[in-house]
């Protein structure tokens, strides 16, 4: 069956077919269309701290470099130098003066300017030669990429909502104290389908539908016996009391 047909015949309110989680034709249309021209959150500023502080991400096919210039402005570059298409970095991560490609020594700056590039004819105009950039934006520290040649709307939306909420916590200038990188072995859509619905947390996360009395995650309003009664008022005692204390101060 085309991916039209699997389009056409989806039922609403039913799983997707399981060609939407093993197809490779799937899987090439998700990365094109999603994730090739959409807001994808990749890191956070302190990633790059400090001038010359870079980070290499992978987005499918796509190998892209965020750094910090020296004027403290991030950019993002795809990680492809203009000569021979060699990848400029290869580490995940480190500090730089400049940008080197290790294939013929290129030269760009980290405002991704050529500046070298040896042995070229007469006539050759560096100034064409740049990197070709890639739409970043922060997030009152947060960084998404996107890229497609014109970015994707919604951003502005994105950002009025979420800004209230994480500027107070100053996260620009936070510091990266450990870093664990989890590779889930599956579809993206599994693990997305999984992280947004707590269906099944009663059973195998217990431990977060504590302090959380909403039916369906963890608590059921018809058969609350005595005790959890008197935990959920509790509960909605402290929700009211830092109410009060967000509102004091001013945060959402």
């Amino acid at each position: 069956m085309s991916v039209a047909e699997l389009l056409t015949n989806r039922r609403p309110g039913r799983p997707l077919e399981a060609a939407f989680y093993t197809s490779a034709e799937i899987f090439a249309r998700d990365l094109a269309v999603i994730f090739g021209r959409h807001w994808i959150y990749v890191g956070v500023e302190a990633d790059v701290a400090e001038p010359g502080d870079f980070v290499s991400v992978t987005l499918g096919d796509e190998s892209v470099i965020i750094v910090r210039g020296d004027d403290e402005v991030i950019r993002a570059f795809h990680n492809v130098c203009r000569h021979r298409g060699a990848r400029l970095v290869t580490e995940g991560a480190g500090a730089v003066g400049n940008l080197v490609c290790p294939y013929h020594q290129w030269t760009y700056n980290l405002e991704g300017r050529l500046i070298s590039a040896p042995h070229m004819s007469g006539g050759f105009d560096p100034a064409c030669h740049g990197l070709k950039p890639v739409h970043l934006r922060s997030l009152a520290g947060l960084l998404f990429l996107c890229l497609s040649a014109e970015p994707a709307p919604g951003f502005d939306a994105m950002e009025a909502a979420m800004a209230p909420y994480l500027t107070p916590h100053n996260l620009r200038n936070t510091k990266v104290a450990h870093q664990t990188d989890l590779i889930e072995r599956g579809n993206w859509k599994l693990v997305m389908e999984n992280n947004r619905e707590c269906y099944h947390c009663t059973t195998a996360h217990p431990e977060l539908t504590i302090p959380l009395y909403e039916y369906g995650f963890g608590t059921d309003p018809a058969s609350v016996d005595p005790e959890q009664a008197e935990m959920a008022a509790e509960y909605q005692q402290a929700e009211r009391r830092f109410a009060e204390i967000w509102s004091a101060c001013a945060l959402p």
